[in-house]
C-alpha cells in the first residue's frame, strides 16, 4: 500500500512539472517582430487606397519588415505560408472582400495557425467581413474630408497616452488635423471576441470603435477603419497629425501575437456582458520565460526529493 502511495505522489509531481513545461514551450512559440529582422508581410494587393493614400513602408522605421504584393488571386494556403503577416487593402466597392470561399477559408486557418491578419479599408462603403471567425459589418461616411473625435480605451502595445511611452501617439491631434477620424469606418455589428482599441466619432456623428484586435487560435486578427488618405508610402511614423496615422500601422506590424496575449489585456471587449472572460493580463515575455524555466527546474527537482525521502522512510520501516 505504501509503495503504490509513493506511486501515485511522484506520479503527481511529474504531472506538474510536465503542464509547466508545456506552458513554457507555448509561450516560446509566439512571434515577435522585433526579435525577427525582415519579417515578411504580404500586401493585398496594393499599397494604395482605391480612394487615395497609401500604407507607408518605405522609411527606415520600417526596416524590420520585408514587403511583398501579393494579387487576390494568389492568396492561397501555398503562398501565405511564406508570410508572417497579411494586410488586406480591401479596394471593393460592392460590399465584399475579393477572396472566394475558399480562399477566404483558407486565410482564416492561415490565422488560427499562427498567422496575423490586418485589415484596412479606407473610404469603402460597408463591406461584409461576417466570412471571418468572428464576424462584423460597419457604418461608413465616405469621402467626408471631415475631422473627429478619437480618444485610446485601454493602455497596450497598439498606442498609448503616455508622452513616456514609446508607443505614444496623440490621437486628439490626428483626429483634429487629419480626416482620418471623421471618415473613419466604425464597427455596428459586434462580435464578444474583439476587443475595441480606438474609440470614435466620425461624421456621422456614431460613436465607436475604429480600431479593434481579436485573438484566434495563435494568431492575431487587427481591424483598422482609419481613412488613410493623408499617408503615403514614404510616410515617416510619428506622434501628431499624418505621422501618427503611420505609426499606428507600424505599431500594427510590430505587435508580437501567438499563444500568450501580448500586452493586450481587452479591458474593452465588444458585448462585455456576453463575453466577460475575453482578454489576459499584461505580459513581459522576456521576464516571464526565465521564471516558467526556474519553476520547472524546481518541481523536477522536488519530485526527486520527495522520492528519495520517501524511499528512505520505506527503508527504516523495512529494518524494523
Amino acid at each position: 500500500m505504501v509503495k503504490k502511495m509513493n506511486r501515485k505522489i511522484v506520479v503527481k509531481f511529474l504531472g506538474v512539472a510536465i503542464f509547466a513545461f508545456m506552458l513554457l514551450a507555448g509561450s516560446t512559440s509566439a512571434y515577435i517582430p522585433a526579435n525577427n529582422p525582415s519579417t515578411a508581410v504580404a500586401i493585398v494587393d496594393s499599397y494604395n487606397s482605391p480612394n487615395g493614400g497609401a500604407l507607408a513602408h518605405t522609411d527606415p522605421a520600417f526596416a524590420l519588415f520585408s514587403f511583398t504584393l501579393l494579387p487576390w488571386a494568389n492568396v492561397t494556403t501555398g503562398n501565405l505560408t511564406q508570410f508572417q503577416i497579411v494586410v488586406l487593402m480591401v479596394d471593393s466597392f460592392n460590399g465584399e472582400v475579393n477572396l472566394d470561399e475558399t480562399q477566404r477559408s483558407q486565410l482564416v486557418q492561415w490565422v488560427s495557425n499562427g498567422g496575423k491578419l490586418i485589415i484596412y479599408d479606407s473610404e469603402l462603403p460597408s463591406i461584409n467581413y461576417t466570412w471571418l471567425s468572428y464576424p462584423f459589418t460597419t457604418l461608413n461616411p465616405g469621402a467626408q474630408g471631415a475631422p473627429g473625435t478619437a480618444v485610446f480605451k485601454e493602455e497596450n502595445t497598439l498606442g498609448s497616452t503616455n508622452p513616456a511611452n514609446p508607443n505614444y501617439v496623440n490621437v486628439t491631434d490626428m483626429a483634429a488635423n487629419t480626416d482620418a477620424v471623421g471618415d473613419s469606418n466604425v464597427v455596428v455589428v459586434l462580435d464578444p471576441h474583439w476587443c475595441g482599441d480606438l474609440l470614435v466619432i466620425n461624421e456621422l456623428q456614431s460613436q465607436n470603435w475604429t480600431k479593434m484586435y481579436a485573438l484566434y487560435g495563435s494568431g492575431l486578427f487587427l481591424y483598422n477603419g482609419l481613412d488613410i488618405d493623408y499617408m503615403g508610402e514614404g510616410t515617416p511614423p510619428g506622434t501628431t497629425g499624418t505621422g501618427a496615422i503611420a505609426k499606428l500601422f507600424l505599431l500594427e506590424l510590430l505587435q508580437p501575437w501567438g499563444p500568450v496575449d501580448y500586452n493586450l489585456p481587452c479591458g474593452s471587449p465588444l458585448l462585455e456582458e456576453e463575453n466577460p472572460a475575453v482578454g489576459g493580463v499584461v505580459i513581459n515575455p522576456a521576464l516571464m520565460q526565465p521564471v516558467a524555466m526556474t519553476l520547472v527546474i524546481a518541481l523536477i527537482a522536488a519530485c526527486f526529493v520527495v522520492l528519495a525521502t520517501l524511499n528512505r522512510k520505506n527503508g527504516s520501516r523495512a529494518i524494523q
